[in-house]
């Protein structure tokens, strides 16, 4: 039977903008398309009126560190055809979280940017600190072929490497669920304490769920912080500490249903993983510290 288990990666505290100032995603990330016109300039939108646009989904967007939008809609013989939208935030760690929020779970995927996927009509993609989304209103043959080129182009224009975040090679390789990457802004778990977390998907022989985690925050000495908060939180709350060597198992009493928690702290990092036995744990701790030597040995 398929189960699955999230591996998580937790990093620095991660906020957003409140400045009420409008700035531009990018200097011309719009292309003359063939057969289309511009209808007038971009549009702009900031932090103080994305909802102006986007209503209720402009929360999660401020979440993961929105700065700017540039909306620029395009017609064809005077009536709409496409519009296409360039988000820009924070960082990648952002970009590729709300980009990773809204993406389906089977694609089908693109080689757009560092990841993009396609849907009727529709090719939303992101590359650096940006979020770019396509939409065409036309029900035209090869549309979606068509979309894919534009948004290749629009990819050129923009700065930034097209490449996953750095914290994503550290999730094991072993069983994972392609394209489950994800990157969870704030608040992972409900725990202002956990602050923010990367995620993926593994397959397993058996049918439960389980969660792994891997605080990583931008200082290391955040990590211990991490670690003893959790310990502390979950002993105030009557779980009962178990410690073998490095690793601490208790049971998190908002999520008994998912069994022990195991944490292991590494230098600058901490690995968990809900409801697993300890050679498995083990297994997943090594190829955790693999994955980060030999990241940093790449930095040198």
């Amino acid at each position: 039977m398929l189960g699955r288990i999230a591996v998580l990666v937790l990093a620095g505290t991660v906020g957003f903008s409140s400045g009420c100032g409008v700035s531009r995603p990018a200097d011309d990330p719009f292309p003359r398309v063939p057969g289309l016109t511009f209808e007038d300039s971009p549009v702009y939108f900031g932090p103080s009126n994305l909802f102006d646009y986007i209503d209720g989904a402009a929360e999660s967007y401020l979440a993961y560190g929105f700065e700017s939008l540039a909306s620029q809609s395009y017609l064809e013989n005077g009536e709409p055809a496409l519009v296409v939208d360039v988000y820009r935030h924070r960082d990648l760690n952002n970009a590729f979280g709300i980009y990773a929020q809204e993406r389906p779970a089977t694609g089908p995927f693109v080689e757009v940017g560092a990841e993009g996927y396609v849907q009727p009509g529709v090719v939303n993609f992101f590359k650096g600190r940006y979020y770019v989304k396509l939409m065409s209103y036309r029900a035209v043959d090869g549309q979606d072929q068509a979309l894919v080129g534009l948004a290749r182009e629009i990819a050129d224009r923009l700065e930034g490497e097209e490449m996953m975040p750095a914290a994503v090679g550290f999730l094991p390789l072993d069983g994972k669920v392609p394209h489950s990457e994800r990157f969870i802004a704030q608040d992972f778990l409900g725990h202002g304490f956990l602050h923010s977390a990367f995620a993926a998907d593994y397959s397993t022989d058996g049918g439960a769920i389980r969660t792994v985690y891997l605080p990583m925050p931008d200082i290391p000495t955040r990590a211990a912080e991490m670690f003893n908060a959790y310990a502390a939180y979950a002993e105030e709350r009557g779980a009962v500490l178990v410690e073998d060597a490095q690793v601490v198992s208790f049971v998190d009493p908002y999520y008994r249903s998912s069994g022990d928690l195991s944490l292991a702290l590494l230098d600058g990092a901490v690995v968990g993983m809900f409801g697993v036995d300890g050679e498995r744990f083990q297994q997943l701790v090594d190829g955790v510290r693999s994955a980060m030597a030999s990241e940093a040995s790449g930095r040198l």
